[in-house]
C-alpha cells in the first residue's frame, strides 16, 4: 500500500472548501432551490483515485463538516458521504475513466445514491430536517447540475499531483 503524506491534507482542504462554497456563494446560482454538490463531486473523484480507505475518511470529514454547518441531524451527511466514499473507493482502478463521459456517469449515480439514502433514512428516522427530493423534479435538476460540473472539476483535480492515482490500496 502506497502511503502519500500529502493525500489527506489536500483532500480535506479541497472538500472542506467545497462545503464552504456550497453553503455560501453557490446559493446565489441555485436552480429551483438546488445547488451543485461540489463536495460530492470532489469526494467521488478522490475516492475513485485513492481507494476505499481514503474515500471513507474524507467522506466522513466532509459529511461531518456539512452536518456542523447545516441544520441536518448530526451524522446524517457523515453517514451518506462515508458510504459513497467507500463505494467509489472500491471501484478504484476497475472502471476506465473517460475524461468526459465517466465523470458524468459516476457523479450522476452518486447523486442518485445520496438521494436514495436520504429517502431511506427519512423513512427509518422520521426527522423533519431530513428532506428528500427523491420523487420530485429537484432530484433530476441535482443530477443534471452535478453531472454537468463533473468533467470540469475532474479535469481541474487531475492537475493536483497528490491526487493522481497510485498503487491500488489493500482493503
Amino acid at each position: 500500500m502506497k502511503n502519500n503524506r500529502g493525500e489527506y491534507p489536500i483532500s480535506f482542504i479541497l472538500l472542506i472548501s467545497a462545503v464552504i462554497l456550497e453553503s455560501t456563494l453557490l446559493y446565489k446560482i441555485k436552480i429551483s432551490n438546488v445547488i451543485p454538490d461540489l463536495s460530492l463531486i470532489v469526494l467521488v473523484y478522490i475516492a475513485y483515485r485513492k481507494g476505499s480507505m481514503t474515500g471513507q475518511v474524507t467522506g466522513f470529514v466532509t459529511g461531518i463538516t456539512e452536518d456542523i454547518l447545516s441544520l441536518s441531524p448530526m451524522g446524517l451527511n457523515a453517514f451518506i458521504k462515508t458510504f459513497i466514499g467507500y463505494i467509489y473507493g472500491i471501484i478504484q482502478g476497475n472502471v476506465f475513466v473517460d475524461p468526459l463521459l465517466m465523470p458524468i456517469i459516476l457523479v450522476a449515480v452518486a447523486t442518485l445514491i445520496k438521494a436514495l439514502l436520504l429517502a431511506v433514512l427519512g423513512v427509518v428516522f422520521p426527522i423533519p430536517q431530513i428532506t428528500t427530493h427523491f420523487f420530485t423534479h429537484d432530484l433530476w435538476i441535482s443530477i443534471l447540475y452535478n453531472s454537468l460540473l463533473a468533467p470540469f472539476l475532474f479535469a481541474l483535480l487531475n492537475l493536483i499531483k497528490v491526487l493522481k492515482p497510485g498503487e491500488k490500496e489493500i482493503r
